[in-house]
């Protein structure tokens, strides 16, 4: 598996969580912006993960798989997604060519609150992806968090995700699948494509990026067989010893099912938290496929977790001591004081409030 360097991040915003844990109702919220909501249970008779992942083949020679990863709100039945050729959506342009196209999911069969995936193979071409709501209040947040995602399986790259829109909202994209360069129009640190934050870019005191890095964080994540229900961050530690209060610095996710991701960038001396979500609840344990992450440092494994959870998070304290490089003007050489600390304090969530 070639090293991929990946800068990715979720921003997770008032979330509702639907989690099988003993149905009981929890507070939660994400972002220090939000106020915490009330969290909703899955009935013990609906499945948190769909079985209906079969490939839908619209190819009878060489095609491309996509994944549709989704997390339904407490109201499935608005929601539907569809495939079509070109730029044109058949909401829009009613001559528009469906290729693929799912029903409004029927609340009766399971998906209030629950997670599904479809594999699609297409042929080489240029299409849009469109997820509906015929409510106009898309999939997040006023009624339960829903999510969708579309992964393109060949290298597990992100092409969309989102979960707050109105009617509709539409993503063309072209198989094969090449990622775009990374854009940031506005200047915010919010990558514009896959909505996520880029990680620091340590400098120099001449503005230029160090030559190497002692202080490189590393993940390594082998997702389960439901990729949309997992993402993580990582934050500055906070003096409330609430992770939740620590800027974010970087994050990802959300991912395609049974996959292999590495991910690394350099972090500058100090404390971090390292959060570990996952939607369902029950870790990165699927119904066919297990998986796990460990965190690195310099590339020495430290910790490996996502194996054994049962509520929506946990998290890992981290503390990186590795001083910045600088050059030394006259011996041109670099200079460093080595030694890095990992404390580990694994745990769950039941309940957040924010002050």
């Amino acid at each position: 598996m070639a090293k991929r360097y990946v800068f990715l991040f979720i921003l997770i915003q008032t979330i509702i969580i639907g989690c099988v844990a003993q149905s009981i109702s929890t507070t939660s919220a994400v972002d220090d912006s939000s106020a915490a909501v009330s969290v909703g249970t899955v009935p013990s008779s609906a499945p948190l993960m769909s079985s209906n992942s079969e490939v839908l083949s619209t190819a009878s020679g060489p095609c491309y798989n996509i994944e549709i990863g989704l997390i339904f709100d407490e109201f499935p039945g608005e929601t539907k997604w569809e495939i079509t050729e070109g730029r044109r959506n058949s909401i829009e342009n009613e001559y528009a060519v469906k290729v693929k196209s799912s029903p409004f999911y029927d609340p009766d069969e399971g998906y209030v609150e629950a997670s599904e995936k479809h594999i699609v193979c297409l042929p080489e071409g240029k299409y849009t992806f469109t997820m509906m709501d015929r409510n106009k209040d898309g999939m997040c947040c006023g009624n339960g968090e829903g999510r969708y995602s579309l992964i393109y399986t060949e290298n597990g790259e992100i092409i969309t995700h989102g979960g707050e829109f109105g009617q509709f909202e539409s993503t063309t994209f072209v198989l094969p699948y090449e990622v775009p360069a990374l854009s940031d129009a506005d200047s915010d640190g919010v990558e514009d494509r896959t909505k996520n934050v880029f990680p620091p870019m340590i400098l120099s005191e001449n503005g230029v990026p160090l030559p190497t890095c002692d202080n490189e964080f590393g993940l390594h994540l082998e997702t389960d067989d439901y990729g949309v229900e997992t993402t993580w961050e990582q934050r500055k530690q906070s003096n409330t010893g609430n992770y939740q209060d620590g800027k974010v610095v970087a994050s990802g996710g959300p991912y395609g099912s049974a996959f292999t991701y590495d991910v690394e960038y350099c972090l500058y001396p100090g404390n971090y938290t390292f959060v570990f979500y996952d939607w369902g609840c029950d870790g990165l344990t699927g119904e066919e496929m297990t998986g796990s992450y460990t965190l690195r440092i310099n590339g020495e494994d430290v910790h490996t977790g996502g194996t054994t959870m049962d509520k929506y998070w946990e998290e890992v304290n981290m503390e990186f001591k590795n001083e910045v490089f600088t050059t030394n003007s006259s011996s041109g050489q670099l200079r460093k004081e080595i030694g890095w600390k990992l404390v580990v304090g694994v745990m769950s969530l039941v309940a957040v409030v924010w002050g």
